[in-house]
């Protein structure tokens, strides 16, 4: 019988943030009142905007990224 391993230490994604994908890709924390549940959004494929859902009611929030912008991470969802 031949012997099999799993290695869940490795990591085959950049952590750089350059292709987008994978863990390295950026996200701000939601807190969605509606149910108390906190998540993470990421940004869409365009880069025009932060897009996600609830996860229990599936709420949508979407923070569009602009010129000015912010500098905060943690945002609220009424």
């Amino acid at each position: 019988m031949e012997e099999e391993h799993l290695d869940l230490s490795s990591d085959p994604w950049p952590r750089d943030g350059s292709s987008g994908t994978g863990p390295g890709r950026r996200f701000v924390g939601v807190h969605f009142a509606c149910c108390d549940v906190y998540v993470r959004i990421y940004v869409n494929r365009t880069a025009t905007a932060y897009e996600g859902r609830c996860p229990r009611c599936a709420r949508a929030v979407r923070l569009r990224i602009g010129p000015h912008g912010t500098d905060a991470r943690l945002f609220t969802a009424y």
